[in-house]
């Protein structure tokens, strides 16, 4: 019986509808279909053209276009604003009062970005004319796992559109026409797997990691066939197996076996052969039902084969992760001299407020990242030690108010426990630490520029409350990464954390301390950044406008207009027709708003917002 269930789930999960939109000037627009594209156009920083969602398979997101630049970026205005809804379903389709956190890619002229509820659309890159929409269908009773909340991006490449599904599937669209080629289950998402990292074209793969961690799934980093479908393999973040490597990191007999969402675009180096991808955090948050060990390959950066999905190497940020500190900003890669000597780098910011640099063929420290001793909770089974960067730290290490806290009682009687970083937290007391779960930065996308050496951080400053429930309650909530784990203040206390402010943050990669920074009194900073060689730094903010500032010295030089809806998801350039532009989805984003209270109510809109110069 639970075969035929599985055969019927699979019959029905290769359905899909697609609704093509026929332009206002009464014909269809022709659409270039994309070639398979070389290791050396990808890796390529995006010109003309944005060919993956972060530019390139370097995640750099750093534009060679300079027609906008520093002196004229004030004449910057809307172009075109192009509606996410798919035609003759109205309200029903679109994104209000979802996560739009999702970015479009560009070629030849033509847009593809999906929106909240996994729905893609193509689009006139000059007009905003729609020429396709795909809308997917689903099993009947139910359509995605606990935890897809949002689908950021597609892949492009031998004339199909790839994009993930929050069934666990992944769906090859005709480039032309939104057509369903192929479809493909790759996980069963009644276990919580699931997708919301946008996914690369590589060498005829489709590459790309699960979500659903925190809902108990063990994801896997998985490459598909971009001509069939066909999974070529996998590669489980979190070793089952003796023998498999970081087995013996976690306690023999573990109480659930899960975590390690991948929350973002892994990143290619075709010289190396290998892929890279950020590992999430372990499950249930708190520590106390999960036994002693670092628990890898959670909290990770891990290269494996990218022909075979075979281990390499992985380097971990966090031991044994309580506080939620998921490698979950995208990694990038680059190129600069240390010392006299050019190295081929690899750097990820963690929502610990650090940037960890390594060289991406060994996956060791460039400036050094020693290990350092932190306090200790034996209920909670911490780990001794925590890698703590050379350099400065991007955000926050301690929180804010710190004599505020000392004069207040907890709920249970007690005094906060106020501290640093990896303060840990169990049953016995309630903590205050600094950053939060949200970071510092999360899935918004950093960028990288060449002419700089600078790195750009959407970040936040943050502190958090931390205590866990007890066991019972931690076995009974379903996702298990679920926050009800961590117990909540009693409503109407009055806390003293204060506002959590946004940060637009340079880090001088050379010397991993910050060039520059700069900080909102309102906005958080929930939507990531792009930079490009006119010498900007475009960046949303969780309210409805877009902003550039100088990427050298962190002027503001430009503040768009206000738009239909908050700026929380990552701006993009591209050109056509030789005209510059950019783009951002300015959809809102409910869950930056649930879980920051202090920005009010949402600022959803449905539209895709273009600039350029007049």
């Amino acid at each position: 019986m639970k075969l035929r269930r599985l055969v019927v789930l699979a019959a029905f999960a290769t359905l899909a509808s697609v609704v093509v939109a026929v332009g206002a000037s009464g014909h269809r627009s022709a659409i270039t279909p994309a070639p398979a594209f070389t290791a050396s156009q990808l890796v390529a920083p995006a010109g003309d053209d944005w060919i993956t969602w972060n530019g390139n398979i370097y995640n750099q997101r750093y534009s060679t276009l300079n027609q906008i630049n520093t002196d004229n970026v004030k004449d910057l205005k809307i172009a075109f604003k192009a509606p996410i809804v798919l035609p003759g379903v109205g309200k029903k389709g679109s994104a209000v009062g979802l996560n739009a956190e999702g970015s479009p890619i560009e070629h030849n002229g033509v847009l593809y970005l999906p929106d909240p509820k996994y729905n893609v659309y193509a689009m006139n890159a000059s007009t905003g004319e729609r020429l396709w929409s795909f809308k997917p269908n689903y099993p009947h009773g139910g359509s995605q796992a606990p935890l897809a909340i949002d689908l950021r991006g597609v892949a492009l490449g031998e004339g199909k559109v790839f994009a993930p599904l929050p069934d666990a599937s992944i769906v090859a669209l005709d480039q032309g026409s939104g057509r369903v080629l192929w479809r493909k289950t790759v996980a069963n998402w009644h276990q919580g797997y699931s997708f919301t990292n946008a996914p690369i074209y590589y060498n005829g793969m489709i590459i790309t990691g699960e979500t659903g961690g925190d809902a108990g799934a063990n994801c896997k980093l998985i490459a598909l066939s971009a001509k069939t479908g066909k999974i070529l393999w996998q590669f489980h973040v979190i070793p089952t197996k003796p023998g498999q490597p970081g087995f013996k990191s976690w306690p023999l007999h573990r109480a659930w076996i899960g975590g390690g969402a991948m929350w973002n675009t892994p990143v290619v180096d075709p010289a190396l052969g290998l892929v890279y991808v950020g590992v999430g955090n372990p499950i249930p948050y708190p520590g106390i039902t999960r036994g002693p060990g670092k628990e890898l390959w959670t909290e990770s950066i891990v290269a494996v084969n990218v022909n075979n999905g075979k281990f390499r190497w992985g380097y971990q940020q966090v031991h044994h992760d309580i506080w939620d500190y998921d490698t979950t900003n995208p990694i990038i890669l680059y190129d600069l001299t240390y010392n006299g000597k050019l190295r081929h780098g690899l750097v990820e910011a963690n929502k610990n407020g650090w940037l960890y640099i390594l060289d991406r063929a060994n996956g060791k420290p460039i400036l050094g990242i020693p290990e350092k001793k932190v306090p200790q909770s034996r209920a909670a089974h911490t780990y001794p030690t925590q890698p703590r960067p050379i350099g400065e730290p991007y955000a926050n290490q301690c929180p804010a108010n710190r004599q505020a806290w000392a004069k207040l009682k907890a709920p249970d009687g007690k005094p906060f426990v106020v501290g640093c970083t990896y303060l840990p937290y169990d049953l016995s007391r309630y903590t205050v630490s600094a950053p939060g779960y949200l970071g510092g930065t999360d899935w918004q996308p950093s960028a990288y520029s060449p002419q700089t050496g600078f790195m750009y951080l959407c970040s936040k400053e943050s502190s958090l409350v931390y205590a866990s429930n007890d066991v019972d309650t931690l076995k009974k909530l379903s996702p298990l990464g679920n926050f009800g784990q961590l117990k909540s203040l009693p409503k109407g206390f009055k806390s003293p954390v204060g506002n959590v402010t946004g940060t637009l943050v340079a880090m001088n990669l050379r010397t991993n301390r910050i060039a520059w920074k700069r900080q909102w009194k309102k906005d958080i900073c929930y939507s990531g950044v792009s930079v490009t060689a006119g010498g900007l730094v475009f960046v949303g903010r969780n309210s409805p406008r877009l902003q550039a500032y100088d990427a050298k010295n962190g002027t503001l030089v430009w503040t768009s207009p206000k738009l239909p809806g908050a700026a929380d998801a990552p701006p993009m350039v591209y050109s056509a027709n030789g005209k510059e532009y950019v783009a951002v989805y300015a959809g809102g984003n409910g869950l930056a708003s649930g879980i920051f209270p202090v920005l009010g109510k949402p600022k959803f809109s449905k539209y895709l917002v273009v600039f350029s110069l007049k």
